[in-house]
């Protein structure tokens, strides 16, 4: 193996491009143990990187929270709707359940690669989407005696696309029901994120709030007109960017019912009362 094309690639992940020591640590790792992992959490699971050798299922990461923590302007939201994505903060007590992707010998400097493209956006507007920094975590296996470190997602807190302001869940719900970008609506993402769980069998500190999430979404959704829900309805069957952008134009007619529900009432009298904030 080519340990300084190695580097190289692993210069592309924000937050060990200026952390040499940290490059030195997973390095050493690789040397030692002939493979690397990611540790994955959210969308990594219903949409895996290329050159994986081995998924390991049932893995805990401790002391750390996911949470819909990075706003999403591009791929599933717009500056008009802004959607939201998963990341992971630290937070003792908490922990999250997720799967290993490893990679073995001559696919590592490949999977790597794929996992840089999957996860570096692209430029929009000549500002670089940073949404995440990256970290060589310890992961606990399914025999829950055994670690493993791994690579994995935490959230950018100086970045453009961290949510700086705490949302209760009916905040979120808003969000997440209304927004959509070029890969598709904010719902599906939530959606495959579920199902996913359910298939994994995902059980950790935040999967009661996501299934919570996810009933208010629909409730947000079935408040709709029959209009604006079939247009979202079509919108995530598009499979191009241009069959997108030709929808975007058809919702402009009928964004303005979008704010005019019942659900959207509901939530306004909350927010003036007290709530319990999701951090």
């Amino acid at each position: 193996m080519d340990y300084s094309q190695l580097d190289e690639s692993l210069k592309l992940l924000n937050g060990l491009h200026n952390n040499p020591s940290k490059r030195n640590e997973i390095i050493s790792s690789i040397k030692k143990n002939k493979r690397i992992s990611i540790f994955a959490y959210g969308s990594l699971l219903w949409k895996p990187i290329e050159h994986i050798d081995e998924m390991i299922s049932n893995c805990v990461l401790p002391d750390y929270q996911k949470g819909f923590y990075c706003e999403d302007f591009v791929y599933r939201g717009t500056l008009d709707f802004k959607g939201l994505t998963m990341g992971l903060i630290k937070q003792s007590s908490s922990f999250v359940h997720g799967a290993l992707f490893v990679a073995f010998n001559e696919e590592i400097i490949p999977f790597i690669k794929s996992f840089v493209k999957r996860e570096t956006p692209v430029h929009y507007n000549q500002t670089i989407m940073n949404i995440y920094t990256y970290d060589f975590v310890k992961i606990t296996l399914p025999d829950r005696n055994t670690t493993e470190y791994a690579l994995t997602c935490v959230v950018n807190s100086q970045s453009l696309f961290y949510l700086k302001e705490h949302l209760t869940l009916e905040e979120q719900s808003l969000r997440i029901g209304q927004a959509y970008g070029i890969n598709g609506t904010n719902f599906q993402y939530l959606d495959k994120l579920v199902d996913v769980y359910r298939q994994l069998k995902i059980q950790d500190t935040f999967t009661d709030i996501l299934q919570d999430l996810h009933m208010k979404v629909l409730l947000y959704r079935q408040s709709l007109t029959l209009n604006v829900q079939k247009w979202y309805q079509i919108y995530d069957q598009l499979q191009t960017l241009e069959q997108r952008k030709e929808a975007t134009k058809a919702i402009t007619i009928i964004q303005p019912f979008l704010y005019h529900s019942d659900y959207l009432e509901d939530v306004n009298k909350q927010t003036n009362q007290e709530v319990t904030v999701v951090e």
